[in-house]
């Protein structure tokens, strides 16, 4: 498949993409998803173009205080921010939204940032007491964050010898030697 078949691909996904958000524009730099007001704070190179945020939106930005956005590759690039007055969150602040400028972004890239005017508050699912309880004993903070982590559970296992008289009804057929490994052939007296 070459290059002008892929992108003519692309394009017909695109068109049967629909938008995950009811988004209207009200004015140049105001505009609402979902019933909640957003506004255009700063647009540097003309980098905000409503159709194509319309078309990236993620309802999951909802939960942002901020949202910038990118270009690079002919792509829009949407990353959240959350103010720095938030206590629950861990972050990324829009305090470093200079250094997320600097580092992350093409150098020159247009870009933009919309200010939520009516963020949703973040919900963690808490756990039930019970659980809790059974996954903090005996155990401490960082074994408990690993341990989560990982779709197993790492243990240590001896290596179980068959019982004696088992042991002593086995004997050696053969003894073959290679370049590398060493083989014992054992076989049952029965």
């Amino acid at each position: 498949m070459d290059r002008k078949q892929l992108d003519v691909l692309i394009a017909q996904q695109d068109e049967k993409r629909h938008p995950l958000a009811q988004i209207q524009r009200d004015s140049e730099t105001e505009f609402s998803i979902n019933n909640h007001q957003y506004e255009v704070e700063l647009n540097s190179q003309n980098g905000f173009q409503f159709e194509e945020f319309v078309r990236r939106y993620n309802p999951a930005l909802s939960q942002f205080d901020f949202i910038v956005g990118d270009w690079g590759y002919g792509q829009l690039r949407l990353k959240g921010f959350y103010n720095d007055d938030r206590e629950v969150v861990t972050g990324p602040f829009i305090s470093a939204l200079n250094d997320y400028l600097l580092e992350d972004i093409n150098f020159g890239a247009a870009y933009f940032v919309v200010h939520n005017l009516e963020a949703r508050p973040i919900v963690h699912k808490s756990r039930s007491t019970r659980s809790r309880h059974r996954s903090s004993r005996g155990r401490s903070r960082n074994n408990r964050r690993n341990s989560r982590n990982h779709a197993f559970v790492e243990q240590k296992v001896a290596p179980v010898k068959p019982p004696l008289q088992k042991r002593k009804k086995l004997i050696v057929k053969t003894e073959e030697k290679s370049h590398k490994h060493h083989f014992i052939i054992r076989e049952s007296k029965n």
